[in-house]
């Protein structure tokens, strides 16, 4: 059984919608970002807008399958999804989506640049779970 975590019941389920194309947009963004940049950047605003994307996206489903949101903590957002969709939770896609919030404070609040390359992988990690996110909000 999971724990209730720190998702509450959200009292207008279409609210699925603004956070599903928040996600889009969010990525969107990322991928115009990584045509410009080059090597020389510091990608902290790509790999952010990746893993925002993600949280939209994780947004999306828990509201729209199960009428939850995650509370304040993103890093509790996994464990909203799996309250959301129970045993048809893919542990492959939360584990991705546990990997992009690890990577939430450093991109956001960290010391050091971040690489060319870590904002490839961050986009491409976004884009998986975006596919799979909206597989899951395509259903019924």
């Amino acid at each position: 059984m999971v724990s209730r975590g720190t998702w509450s019941p959200v009292r207008n389920r279409d609210e699925w919608l603004g956070r599903r194309d928040a996600g889009r947009a969010h990525l969107k963004t990322t991928r115009d970002a990584l045509i410009v940049a080059d090597a020389r950047d510091d990608t902290r605003l790509i790999v952010q807008g990746a893993i925002l994307s993600a949280i939209a996206f994780g947004d999306a489903v828990t509201i729209k399958v199960a009428g939850i949101r995650n509370g304040q903590n993103h890093q509790r957002l996994p464990d909203t999804v799996r309250q959301a969709l129970g045993n048809r939770a893919s542990q492959q896609e939360l584990t991705r989506l546990q990997r992009l919030l690890k990577r939430k404070d450093d991109a956001a609040y960290g010391h050091r640049a971040l690489t060319l390359d870590e904002a490839r992988t961050a986009v491409a990690q976004a884009e998986a779970f975006a596919l799979w996110a909206e597989s899951e909000l395509g259903r019924g």
